[in-house]
């Protein structure tokens, strides 16, 4: 197998930052640093701070339509089980690629092709046939997704919308990133909460800091 050219996670949502240093509504940009700070807490598997009072609603509902069906998380705990199983079968990181998104009073809508890690002994349990459950592999699937947000930027819903394009590919090593190079790489990069009363001060303090 031929070495492949190992993404940089840090430049993983180029076009959330580059609609952000164009963004001046205190709601839009709060509700598109928290999307990026709710990323980063997730790939790297702390998320328990993407569900506190600041982040999210107290009842938020994830909705995943997928080639198998509609998913429905409803409530903060059925939320945290999600998360917590990411980082129990090593699945927390994924990057995006040909993204594109808006964002308005009500949230922000994304396109992008998601690629994600998987292990193989993880993997197969969708059904996947692999020959080494020792590798990992990388799944790529165009999605499109809107996220509704109240009036503090503070998560309502998640609205994931599946393809069906769906690919598998085994992984060279060199490209694997992994959970603990997020924490390193991204962690350092991570916003704080934002709402529309602190947003544009926060703004301000993250472009004095670049």
């Amino acid at each position: 197998m031929n070495a492949v050219q190992k993404f940089d996670i840090t430049q993983r949502m180029s076009e959330v930052n580059e609609l952000m240093e164009r963004t001046d509504n205190p709601l839009h940009w709060a509700i598109l640093n928290n999307y990026v700070r709710h990323a980063i807490l997730e790939l790297c598997n702390e998320w328990r701070q993407i569900v506190t009072p600041d982040m999210m609603v107290p009842h938020p509902t994830y909705r995943f339509h997928e080639a198998a069906g509609l998913r429905v998380l409803d409530g903060i705990e059925a939320v945290c089980a999600e998360y917590e199983s990411y980082a129990r079968r090593g699945i927390a990181v994924i990057y995006h690629t040909e993204g594109r998104i808006e964002v308005g009073d009500y949230g922000f809508l994304t396109e992008f092709v998601q690629k994600r890690f998987w292990p193989g002994q993880e993997i197969v349990k969708l059904g996947d046939v692999v020959d080494d459950l020792d590798a990992t592999y990388l799944v790529s699937i165009t999605q499109m997704s809107c996220w509704t947000y109240d009036d503090q930027a503070r998560l309502i819903e998640e609205r994931v919308y599946r393809g069906r394009d769906r690919t598998v590919r085994k992984c060279h090593p060199d490209e694997v990133i992994s959970s603990e190079e997020c924490r390193s790489k991204l962690m350092p990069l991570l916003p704080p909460a934002a709402n529309p009363a602190n947003a544009m001060r926060i703004r301000e303090q993250m472009r004095s800091k670049a």
